[in-house]
């Protein structure tokens, strides 16, 4: 998924950092204060990444009746492309990529989990619900099977905030999952119920919490973040290619028409470049104010689908969404680095 592949990184772990990886920090996020321009820098980063996100998922939702399959293999190229040339760089000028290889395999296999249930289901729940119910049904899953997954597989804490916000965001996903066929694309195929587009995007949620659970052990283990998010590109676009070769075969692909090329690929450069924006955002500013601001993304969704693909507006949806807005802010609000920035202020 565009607005979902990325790691979103832990205030603090039981794990240790690794051993150096060579100059890359990419895994680090800022937990200490920063320059006023560093913060700036941060907050711009963090915004851009929103929006680039959401332009891949406007793409994502304008793909709509093309192969869920086909268009999460071309979304997954630009990262293999892109990212190929700077690690034969690093290679060539021997700097070390990872410290330890033994977490690779059980990463590969969740990102490819990741790609099939993850980013193919997302673009199934897009076709049969669309856009704005299925941002905010993703994220809600996000952040609780993440919160879930991360207390079971890598010991992390859950603070009250966070089971605060687990709470509102399992009831914005009850809402957002009400039976509704109105919310159906015009340009949708697909002749299955909603409630199988809300699993669907459901289901997108776990598989991303999984892998940015995974993600997050497999860079604490000493792979770089640039490596594993290669890792995952790489098995998307062979995995899925493969697929969608022995599903459509050549007769199939021929049949899709260069500006729908052109979409699946403009979702996946924009989905790299906002992945670029989120490293760097989690360099400069705290994680939860960058995850504050991404979430942003939902709001985006539901204008996105109603300006561009007149999606309709319903009381779940509002609903649902205002309960997810609700639910990032109290856990944002109840996070560290936000008490932290409250105690400096009274100072």
């Amino acid at each position: 998924m565009a607005l979902f592949v990325r790691v979103i990184l832990p205030e603090s772990s039981p794990y240790e950092s690794p051993p150096s990886i060579a100059s890359e920090d990419e895994n680090k996020p800022a937990d200490q204060p920063a320059h006023s321009s560093a913060i700036l820098v941060g907050a711009i980063a963090s915004i851009a990444a929103a929006v680039l996100y959401t332009g891949a998922n406007i793409a994502l939702r304008d793909a709509v009746g093309i192969d869920p399959f086909l268009v999460s293999a071309v979304k997954a190229a630009p990262t293999v492309i892109l990212l190929a040339p700077y690690l034969i760089w690093k290679l060539l000028t021997k700097q070390s990529l990872l410290t330890r290889y033994r977490m690779i395999p059980w990463f590969a296999l969740v990102a490819l989990f990741g790609q099939f249930v993850g980013n193919a289901g997302f673009q199934v729940a897009l076709d049969i619900i669309g856009l704005a119910p299925s941002v905010p049904l993703t994220l809600g899953m996000i952040l609780v099977g993440g919160a879930t997954l991360g207390r079971l597989l890598l010991g992390e804490r859950i603070t009250t905030s966070a089971v605060i916000s687990i709470m509102i965001m399992l009831a914005a996903v009850s809402v957002l999952s009400l039976p509704d066929e109105s919310r159906r694309p015009a340009e949708s195929v697909s002749s299955m119920p909603g409630w199988v587009g809300a699993l669907c995007a459901m289901g997108a949620g776990i598989a991303y919490a999984l892998f940015g659970v995974v993600m997050r052990r497999t860079m604490h283990d000493g792979v770089s973040m640039t490596l594993t998010m290669f890792i995952s590109g790489f098995v998307g676009f062979v995995s899925l290619w493969l697929f969608t070769a022995l599903t459509m075969g050549l007769e199939g692909l021929r049949e899709i028409q260069p500006d729908e090329w052109n979409v699946m690929c403009f979702a996946g450069i924009m989905n790299f470049m906002a992945f670029i924006a989120l490293t760097l955002a989690l360099k400069l500013v705290p994680v939860n104010t960058v995850n504050l601001v991404n979430a942003s993304q939902v709001a985006m969704a539901l204008i996105a689908g109603v300006v561009f693909f007149t999606e309709p507006i319903t009381g779940p949806l509002i609903a649902g969404v205002v309960l997810t807005i609700v639910g990032l802010l109290v856990l944002y609000l109840g996070s560290p680095a936000s008490k932290r920035g409250l105690a400096d202020k009274v100072q």
